[in-house]
């Protein structure tokens, strides 16, 4: 017996006729006359009352096509819960993002998302390890720096644009500093994931190579940040990100022709292919809501060969 064939003899049952139900079918009235004579065969048993001046169905009939129909109407509703997922963003939508950038940046975004779209439950992570989005419940991951995984679909984000900055606590014991040679004589707050690590300053054709150095090491760019605006030495930002300690007067810019080279923030996902629609609301609206500082143009990503069977980057 074939679960097909149930249905349409519910669907038969509802229309009242071979010809309504093939109409509304768009079937020919010879094949569901087929279908319905399989159906009694498989049964063992008449569905229909033989002879009947119009299409009757018998008492075995009558109970068939009822508890058919009730699966029919299940089968209705699950396509309409399917369309309805599709088309309205709902669900848990997992976000790895490292903590200083969901603190600094992407806070605000963040709360405006679910008052936008309230069905979805955002739950963001700020585990400081690479996620596995293949072998992980994340739908998404927020890259600061390259990706070095050709198989995720990327998404470039924004530039970080990323200069050198001072408290005036800290610049009235020590001079600002005029050339990228005089930092060799200033304090750092060296981020621990740089150390040892030259650093290279840009001004157009111009490049010169550093080795920021001082006695405050941490692991945190919002403790980095808050350590800097106390005197306690120059640290680096993104421009964008320090613009209202600027404007307040509690950090000011050194050496403004000179930029370290911008660091990429990208975002990923597993796949681009029946991406669910709380996944495509959510990349859509951080663009929406990206900060004034970051609509600057994108530099595109550098093609790579595809793996997995999945878009590239």
């Amino acid at each position: 017996m074939k679960v097909d064939d149930l249905l349409l003899l519910a669907q038969v049952h509802r229309a009242g006729s071979l010809s309504a139900a093939a109409r509304l079918l768009d079937c020919p009235k010879a094949t569901l006359s087929r279908r319905l004579s399989a159906l009694e065969t498989a049964v063992g048993a008449r569905l229909f009352v033989p002879g009947a001046s119009r299409l009757t169905l018998t008492e075995l009939g009558e109970q068939l096509a009822e508890r058919a129909a009730r699966h029919d109407d299940d089968i209705a509703e699950t396509r309409q819960w399917l369309a309805s997922r599709e088309a309205t963003p709902q669900g848990r939508l997992r976000v790895s993002v490292p903590a200083e950038f969901a603190m600094l940046v992407l806070a605000e975004s963040f709360a405006r998302f679910v008052r936008r779209y309230p069905r979805v439950q955002l739950e963001v992570d700020t585990t400081p390890r690479r996620v596995d989005l293949f072998n992980e419940p994340y739908d998404v991951a927020v890259r600061i720096g390259r990706v070095e995984e050709p198989e995720l679909v990327a998404r470039q984000y924004m530039l970080l644009e990323r200069g050198l900055y001072a408290s005036p606590v800290y610049l009235q014991a020590r001079p600002a500093p005029q050339l990228p040679a005089d930092l060799a004589e200033h304090d750092f707050i060296v981020l621990s994931q740089a150390k040892g690590m030259p650093a290279v300053l840009r001004n157009g054709r111009q490049t010169t190579e550093i080795r920021p150095q001082g006695p405050l090491e941490v692991n945190s760019i919002g403790l980095a940040l808050a350590l800097t605006r106390a005197g306690g030495g120059i640290g680096s930002f993104p421009s964008g990100m320090v613009g209202t300690e600027v404007a307040a007067g509690l950090l000011v810019p050194l050496l403004p022709d000179w930029q370290y080279e911008p660091l990429p923030v990208t975002l990923l996902t597993a796949s681009r292919r029946l991406m669910p629609a709380k996944t495509r609301a959510f990349i859509d609206h951080l663009f929406e809501t990206k900060p004034e500082w970051a609509r600057e143009p994108l530099m595109t990503l550098p093609a790579r060969p595809a793996a997995r069977g999945h878009t590239p980057a």
